[in-house]
């Protein structure tokens, strides 16, 4: 009898160590996808391509010798639920952002990159 109630025991603790762990992924807003940016020709793509693919930037830059970057951002939202089943739960979030900058000299793709930050 004593088994029983120790094995019972056992059992209503060790339940009550489940780790459950829910993830959710979502965009806020998304501009340009991989395939676009595999598009991108350095030395051939120009201003107005660049425009009528990716529309307007979210920021541009202008330097004196007339070159200039344009930035473009995707970001998303993921929200995780991490819990003790019976004890206790924890929701986190972050916020992820790519932005894709593109460097024109003389209206020309001169070069572009990914960068990413996570909040």
């Amino acid at each position: 009898m004593i088994k029983k109630a120790v094995l019972v025991a056992m059992g209503i603790v060790l339940t009550g160590c489940l780790i459950t762990v829910d993830s959710d992924s979502r965009p806020l807003q998304t501009v340009w996808n991989e395939t676009d940016v595999t598009r991108l020709q350095i030395g051939e793509s120009d201003l107005d391509w660049v425009e009528t693919t990716f529309g307007h930037p979210v920021t541009k830059l202008s330097y004196a010798d007339g070159s200039e970057i344009w930035k473009y951002r995707n970001r998303w939202e993921k929200d995780i639920e991490v819990g003790l089943f019976l004890v206790f739960s924890v929701d986190l979030e972050e916020e992820r952002t790519e932005t894709l900058s593109i460097e024109f000299t003389d209206g020309v793709v001169s070069n572009y990159w990914i960068e990413e930050a996570r909040f």
